[in-house]
């Protein structure tokens, strides 16, 4: 990917192709999905193996998927992977199909996209087997306060949606583990940024000063 000059936003996660000419975009794929052959000058993508897709007799053939598409350069992170308890297979087809993809993440020191319902012992279970040294980061995280704070105590990083964005996770966790995401609402990623802003007590322009940042951090890039 080549920026244009006047990025603005960052959508760290969301499910459509390209978000204007002022952001980035990083558009998820699942196992089995494909980078486009044409997208948005200014889109990245995630790849992962999701906890829904998994059934007790597909997770060898995702695996294969998901190695043939996060080779591909505009792959920045793998994910979104993790843990549901509501939904997909079993919690130890799951766990190992996890711990597989972290394992690609490593190898390739590329960060992880976390997707996690009641799952969060597996998790931090996980996360102390791999000990991971690029940033794994809990995408849509609406949870309370005090899981925030302990998720925040060992390492994780947040990418929050307009739903997430409160005054109580905001207190818990450091403005340098926050990203931004539309997922999969319509809402323009212009009015996220605005709503952290004003729950952040913040200015719009210090608010994409600070995902600029933490966009540059976990990347080693330049926007």
């Amino acid at each position: 990917m080549i920026p244009g000059s006047n990025i603005r936003y960052i959508d760290f996660h969301t499910h459509k192709a390209g978000s204007g000419d002022d952001a980035i975009a990083i558009m998820n794929l699942m196992a089995g999905e494909e980078v486009p052959s044409v997208f948005p000058r200014n889109t990245l993508f995630s790849a992962g193996i999701h906890p829904w897709q998994l059934t007790s007799d597909n997770p060898d053939r995702l695996k294969t998927e998901l190695l043939l598409t996060a080779a591909h350069p505009h792959v920045v992170l793998i994910g979104e992977a993790g843990f549901d308890r509501l939904r997909g297979a079993s919690s130890e087809i799951q766990y190992q199909s996890f711990i597989y993809q972290a394992g690609i993440a490593a190898e390739m020191e590329k960060p992880m996209v976390i997707h996690c319902v009641k799952g969060w012992e597996e998790l931090r279970r996980a996360y102390r087997q791999m000990k991971p040294a690029r940033p794994w980061v809990i995408h849509g995280f609406r949870g309370r306060r005090q899981l925030a704070a302990s998720l925040a105590e060992e390492g994780f990083w947040f990418s929050l949606g307009r739903e997430g964005i409160t005054a109580e996770i905001l207190g818990e966790v450091s403005n340098d583990r926050i990203l931004l995401e539309t997922d999969m609402s319509d809402e323009p990623v212009a009015e996220v940024y605005r709503w952290f802003a004003e729950v952040a007590g913040c200015g719009d322009d210090e608010a994409v000063s600070i995902m600029k940042r933490n966009f540059n951090n976990l990347f080693n890039y330049s926007v």
